[in-house]
């Protein structure tokens, strides 16, 4: 049993560490997350909602909502 919360409880703090590393160096709501001269974050996070990085054209994509 202490051997299974063991387990429990690092796979816990490695998903939290994740999360918080996502949280903290990834671009924010319709932020720049890519273009061909663009060198900052390239993944999106928003605590509200889901986001995704949308393709504009070759010198820029930005972070957006999913869904309608």
């Amino acid at each position: 049993m202490q051997l299974r919360l063991s387990i429990f409880f690092t796979l816990a703090m490695s998903a939290a560490q994740f999360v918080l590393a996502q949280d903290s160096s990834c671009s924010g709501l319709y932020a720049q997350c890519g273009g061909i001269v663009y060198t900052g974050p390239t993944c999106c996070y928003d605590a509200a909602r889901e986001l995704y990085c949308e393709y504009i054209d070759h010198n820029y994509s930005v972070c957006v909502p999913t869904g309608p």
